[in-house]
């Protein structure tokens, strides 16, 4: 009856050792979702004209030293909206985050009905 006992104290103490040493890694969110969360409030800050709604993008963009937005390039059929994107984004500073100088961005852009 000891040996059982000892034995199930022995598992025991073993299986909580083993599962507290497990690292709990904290998931925070990927620099591309903050970089296009910080697109998308700035795009909304603009009045949209009718002649681009409805239409998609996809741009790309590199974070230059001092955390600003270089557009690299707009692929899209709609030339008001490639237009639109570049005057709204282009040299426009983000506000939080260290994003890594040199790696290039792609971002989806729907523009709503």
């Amino acid at each position: 009856m000891k040996k059982i006992l000892f034995l199930a104290l022995a598992v025991l103490t073993f299986s909580l050792g083993y599962a507290s040493a497990e690292n709990i890694d904290r998931h925070e969110p990927k620099a591309a979702k903050i970089i296009a969360s910080q697109i998308y409030s700035m795009l909304g800050e603009f009045t949209i004209s009718d002649d681009i709604r409805g239409s998609k993008a996809e741009v790309r963009i590199a974070i230059d030293t001092g955390n600003y937005i270089r557009v690299l390039s707009v692929e899209t059929e709609n030339e008001a909206l490639a237009a639109f994107i570049r005057s709204s984004i282009d040299f426009e500073k983000l506000n939080k985050g260290t994003f890594e100088k040199g790696i290039v961005y792609r971002i989806p852009i729907e523009v709503k009905k």
